[in-house]
């Protein structure tokens, strides 16, 4: 239901995408590693004074495979806890078919968030990244994302006007 027509970007691209932004923001490019049954396309850390963040990401083709990448997530979350981040890191989607997949037709912001994992998206194209869902622990990023993305503040928004709806 929510696969794109054509393959814009290749992997390995949205891979170099996603690489060369936290290369730029300041992180590590760490080898993967098998984390309880999940093996990362992304693994990064970035070492200020005595603290360390660390971010893993899985890149999926599109929206149609969030799920498979939401659940690779959950499994390494299983092993290390919630002192890392956890991206879902796809090629840019539809903004019709993010926010059926999201709340409108499917209710899966609530559990992203609750989970406090991360969708980004990656255009290679443009050397863009956006911070759709969620929000880094490191607070380098606000030089790099707005306060708040607009989709997430959207999603917000709705999640809770949904939530009145139910409650009268």
């Amino acid at each position: 239901m929510y696969e794109e027509k054509e393959e814009r970007f290749t992997k390995e691209e949205i891979k170099k995408g996603i690489e060369d932004f936290l290369t730029y923001v300041g992180y590590t490019i760490l080898e993967p590693k098998y984390i309880g049954f999940t093996l990362p396309d992304i693994y990064v850390q970035r070492k200020e004074d005595n603290k360390k963040y660390e971010m893993i990401g899985v890149i999926k083709k599109d929206l149609s495979q969030a799920l498979e990448g939401y659940r690779e997530l959950a499994a390494a979350k299983c092993v290390l806890g919630k002192k890392v981040d956890y991206l879902l890191i796809l090629p840019p989607v539809s903004e019709y078919f993010t926010l059926s997949f999201l709340i409108r037709e499917e209710d899966w912001w609530f559990t992203i968030k609750d989970h406090t994992f991360m969708m980004w998206l990656v255009n290679p194209e443009r050397n863009k990244v956006d911070c759709l869902v969620g929000w880094p622990m490191d607070s380098i990023f606000k030089d790099y994302f707005g306060a708040m993305s607009g989709l997430d503040s959207m999603l917000s928004q709705e999640a809770a006007k949904r939530m009145m709806d139910e409650e009268f």
